[in-house]
């Protein structure tokens, strides 16, 4: 069985965390309560979930859904597809997409919430 893990975006507080527990509904299996250290369990609409794609950067670093990655000197975003059931890289500013295993050769440069609202042409990257 893969390993699942989480990362959840305070949107109140503008902060990436680590969730202690999820809570999900028994009967849709839809998330709807966070617990998060230091506070009690919080309603689901105040963070962003984010799921690990199960793979790591060329320095070891998990990537999650909403990492901004340099792959050669293009930045993409790891989102997931809905229809195909799987993580992919989308280019900044293209709808242009590249397999999630590329990951392994780029570099996790920030991500979509603490680096937004992100533009190719700045010089921050």
């Amino acid at each position: 069985m893969r390993e699942l893990k989480f990362r959840v975006w305070d949107k109140v507080k503008e902060k990436m965390l680590k969730p202690q527990a999820i809570s999900f509904d028994t009967q849709s299996s839809v998330p709807f309560a966070v617990s998060v250290p230091g506070r009690s369990w919080e309603p689901i609409g105040k963070f962003e979930l984010l799921q690990w794609s199960g793979l790591t950067d060329q320095n070891g670093l998990e990537v999650y859904e909403g990492d901004l990655v340099k792959l050669s000197s293009i930045i993409y975003k790891v989102i997931w597809n809905k229809t195909l059931v799987t993580f992919e890289l989308e280019e900044l500013g293209t709808s242009s997409k590249r397999d999630i295993s590329e990951v392994t050769w780029g570099s996790i440069i920030g991500n979509e919430f603490q680096n937004a609202p992100f533009h190719p042409e700045t010089s921050l990257f």
